[in-house]
This record gives structure tokens, sequence and C-alpha cells, in this order.
């Protein structure tokens, strides 16, 4: 007998059980499950007893979704009443058991009797041959349209990173939701080559970029967040530098090549005047485009230090 209301989520991938969760999550959402509380295995004061006490009758009980997390293995003298619960589960709840990190789950005895009555979801993972056709779909879910030449440049930049394609996916949309998205209409104009251009301390290229972006009326939230990911990278590689980024070599390389320029007080800096521009910008303080445009001279300039910035 299989139960309606149970999903289990497993798979080899974190990132991809959670993007299915999300899924799901939404399409629950459109059945009136609006409500949802979330309960992690790994948290030191779970205890299943939590989870069981949502089943509890109510007379004001209304359409909730229970997102149990699990990142170990049932335990012995929990599995009966585990397993109980999810055959008694009332109509009015769902239950979503997201399994991560549980070596040989398919022979847990545990495991096995949960297969024999809720929906068992395995979530595969992504071969090199099918990254490409993955992008593609997970663009189109988001209502992004891709041309092929954008889209073999997120293949190549990402390299297989399914986390890396999604935030470039997410970015991309950013940019701008209601047109086709493309990146190589102007490539010395796009916000992609704009990291290349820092990282290689070409300041009239980086500038035009820049000033291409602010006619373009790209949302200033992007900007902020595409500054902030640069610095977080450098001053990553600058604490360690095994410190590994997905995409292309050349951009790992990029990156500690510049980080070799910059003092980390330097860098420290630049992430202070960033979180105080943003501050300034939503309390209409400042001139959002002059002010970040003086943050991409001094990242971009070799000589810069904090001498210059005094």
């Amino acid at each position: 007998m299989q139960i309606t209301n149970i999903y289990t989520i497993h798979g080899a991938e974190p990132f991809l059980i959670e993007l299915k969760r999300d899924e799901l999550i939404k399409h629950l959402k459109n059945k009136d499950f609006l409500i949802r509380e979330i309960f992690f295995s790994n948290d030191s004061s779970f205890k299943l007893e939590h989870l069981f006490k949502e089943n509890e009758s109510s007379l004001f009980s209304e359409k909730k979704i229970l997102d149990l997390r699990l990142n170990s293995s049932i335990t012995k003298d929990n599995t009966e009443k585990f397993l109980d619960f999810c055959k008694q589960i009332n109509s009015d709840k769902t239950l979503i058991i997201s399994i991560n990190k549980v070596e040989r789950l398919t022979t847990k005895k545990w495991f096995k009797e949960l297969s024999n009555f809720t929906e068992i979801i395995e979530v595969k993972k992504i071969y090199p041959n099918q990254f490409k056709g993955w992008v593609a779909q997970q663009a189109k879910v988001n209502l992004v349209n891709l041309p092929q030449e954008t889209l073999n440049l997120i293949v190549e930049k990402t390299q297989g990173n399914c986390l890396a394609a999604m935030q470039e996916i997410k970015f991309l949309k950013a940019l701008n939701s209601s047109k086709e998205t493309s990146i190589i209409e102007s490539s010395d104009y796009e916000i992609f080559n704009l990291s290349d251009s820092i990282l290689n301390d070409d300041l009239d290229t980086s500038l035009k970029i820049f000033k291409s972006l602010k006619i373009k009326k790209v949302a200033e939230p992007v900007v902020l967040w595409f500054l902030f990911r640069e610095l977080e990278r450098l001053l990553l590689i600058k604490e360690n530098p095994e410190t590994y980024f997905p995409g292309p070599r050349s951009y790992l390389t990029n990156l500690k090549k510049k980080t070799s320029k910059l003092e980390l007080n330097s860098i420290i800096h630049l992430k202070k005047e960033l979180a105080k521009l943003d501050r300034d910008f939503k309390m209409g303080r400042t001139d959002f485009w002059n002010s970040s445009e003086e943050i991409v001279v001094k990242l971009c300039s070799p000589q810069f230090s904090l001498e210059r910035l005094s």
C-alpha cells in the first residue's frame, strides 16, 4: 500500500536533492499546503517525538508540510515508531523525507519498509554528457530563455557544477527576466566579462562594461551581488590559496594572480566600502553608480593599496 502524502527523496548530490524538494514543495503549495515545519536530524535538539506531535488531532488543523531532513540512519530503537507514524499520518499533513549522507541506504531495513508504502524519488547524478541538457532544462523551468551561445558559455564556465550553473541562471534571470537573456550580444559589454577584465587589471574595459550596465539599467542589487562575490572569493583565496571555485581554469588562475597583488587589509577595506554603499543606497544617501564605479576602479587598479584609500 502506498501512502500518497509521503514522499522520500534520496540521491548522491545534496544540491539536486534540495532542488527536487523545492519543486515538490512548490507543487504542494499550489494544493494549499501553505504551512511548513522543518526538522533537521543533525540538530542536537531534534527528537523524533517532536515530529510525531505534529500528527496529533486538532479542531483547527491546517494543511501542513512536514519537511524532515535526515542526515543519519533511523536507529533500531526508533524504526517501529517512525514507520507507525508514517502509516498513520493525517490527510491534512504531507511528509517529505529528504535523505542525505546515509551509506548503503537501500540496504537499510527501515528504508526497505518505507519503500513499500511511500513514494520514493531517487535523484540521479548528472553525468558530464548530461550536464548541458540539465542546464537547458533548469533555465526553462526558471523561465530564462538562453541562446545557444549563452548556454555553451555557462556549461564551460561551471564545468559540471550544478549549484554554480543554477546560480548563473538565477543571476541572468535577475539581470533581465523579460527578454531573451544573452551574454554574447557584445563580448566587451557584458557583466560576465567584467570579472575577467577586473582580474586582469584592464581598467578601460572594466569601465566600458560597467557604464554599459548602467545604460541598460541593470538592477543595482545585481551589481552589489557581483562585486561582493568577487571580493569574497579574493578574500577566501587570500586566507587559503587552495580554495577552489567552479569555472574555467583561467578564472581561478586569474583570481589567484589578482589576490597576490592585493593586501589582505585592502580587500577587507573594499568589502567595508561595499557594505557602506549597500546601506547608503537603501537609505537614499548616495549616488549608487558613481560610488560603485569608484570601487571597480580601486579593485581593478593593480597599484591599489590602503594608502590610496585614505
